[in-house]
C-alpha cells in the first residue's frame, strides 16, 4: 500500500508543479477553472453524503464495513478553526499568566522548604498581549477550513453509523494551485450492524492530526487525506475486541486515509468521490460519495 501512496503524492506535486502560475482571478466562476475556485474561493457548503466498503468506521478483515449515511458541512476561508483555536490560546494564555513562574522545593536542616515565584504584573501583561497577538492572527488567517460529518441512521440509505467527525484545518499554499492543510481532529461513531445473523457493535474514537494536499487542476480539486488518530494502537487505547459467532465488538482507533476529487457545476451543485482505507498500509478500499449545494 505504501508504494501506490507514495506515487500518488508525488504525481500530485508534479501536477501542480506543470500548472502554469497565474495571477488570482477576478473573474467570475468557470467550470473549467472549478478546481481553482474550490481552493482559492470563500464558500461554505452542506452536503448529503453516502459511503460503502471498508473505512475507520468497520472492520473490514472481519467483513464488517458498515454503510455510512450522513450530512457534511465545509467551508473554506471561513472563521469556525480561527475561532476555535483563537479559544484554545486564550485559555492557555490565562492558565500561563495565572500559573507560579516557578516551584522550587529544598531541605534545609530538618524542613522542606517549598519556594514558589509568581509572575509580575508586567509579565502577565506581556503574556497575554502575546496571547493577543496570535488570537487576532488566527482569526485573521486566510486560508482556513472545516470539514464536519454527522452521520445518522434515520436518512433514506440505511445507514448503520451514529455520531460525528471535525476537522479543522490551516492551510500553506504552495502556489494558487497547490495547498497543504493541517489542523486539529476529533469525533466518536458507533456502528451498529448485522451480518449473516452476527450482531456488532463498533465505536470510534478520534483524537488526532488532519493533513490534507490539495492540487486544483482544471475543472477538479484533487485532494489527499489522511487523518492521523493519537489514539491508535501506539497509545494506550487497546482495540478491547471480543468476537463469537453471533456478536462482536471493538473499540475503533485507526487512521482514515482518503483520496478524492470534488467539482462544482453551474457554480452551486458541489460534487465529490472518493476512496477510502481504514490504515495507511491496508489494502482494503471504500467508496464515498456526496451532492451538495455551495454558497
Amino acid at each position: 500500500m505504501r508504494r501506490p501512496i507514495v506515487g500518488a503524492v508525488v504525481w500530485l506535486v508534479a501536477m501542480s508543479l506543470a500548472i502554469p502560475t497565474a495571477s488570482a482571478r477576478d473573474g467570475g466562476f468557470s467550470f473549467s477553472d472549478a478546481g481553482f475556485h474550490l481552493l482559492n474561493g470563500r464558500w461554505t457548503a452542506i452536503s448529503p453524503f453516502f459511503g460503502v466498503g471498508p473505512s475507520q468506521l468497520g472492520r473490514a478483515s472481519e467483513g464488517l464495513d458498515p454503510r455510512v449515511v450522513g450530512i457534511r458541512y465545509s467551508e473554506r476561508k471561513g472563521h469556525i478553526t480561527g475561532v476555535f483555536f483563537a479559544l484554545l490560546n486564550s485559555v492557555a494564555g490565562g492558565l500561563a499568566a495565572s500559573s507560579p513562574k516557578s516551584v522550587e522545593t529544598y531541605r534545609s536542616g530538618n524542613y522542606i522548604i517549598t519556594r514558589t515565584t509568581y509572575r509580575s504584573e508586567a509579565e502577565k501583561r506581556e503574556i497575554m498581549r502575546q496571547t493577543e497577538e496570535a488570537n487576532e492572527a488566527m482569526l485573521e488567517a486566510e486560508d482556513q477550513s472545516t470539514d464536519f460529518e454527522v452521520y445518522m441512521t434515520s436518512l433514506p440509505g440505511g445507514g448503520e453509523v451514529s455520531g460525528f467527525k471535525l476537522n479543522m484545518f490551516f492551510g500553506a499554499a504552495f502556489n494558487e494551485y497547490v495547498m497543504l492543510d493541517i489542523g486539529m481532529g476529533f469525533g466518536h461513531a458507533v456502528s451498529r450492524l448485522e451480518r449473516e445473523g452476527r450482531q456488532s457493535s463498533m465505536t470510534l474514537s478520534y483524537w488526532g492530526l488532519p493533513v490534507k494536499l490539495n492540487v486544483a487542476a482544471g475543472p477538479v480539486l484533487i485532494w489527499l487525506q489522511w487523518d492521523w488518530n493519537w489514539l491508535g494502537t501506539w497509545s494506550d487505547h487497546t482495540p478491547n475486541e471480543q468476537s463469537s459467532d453471533t456478536a462482536y465488538t471493538r473499540h475503533n482507533t485507526g487512521s482514515h486515509l482518503e483520496l478524492g476529487l470534488t467539482t462544482c457545476l453551474f457554480e452551486r451543485l458541489m460534487l465529490q468521490a472518493s476512496v477510502t482505507t481504514p490504515e495507511i498500509d491496508s489494502l482494503e478500499f471504500g467508496f464515498r460519495a456526496s451532492l451538495g449545494m455551495r454558497f
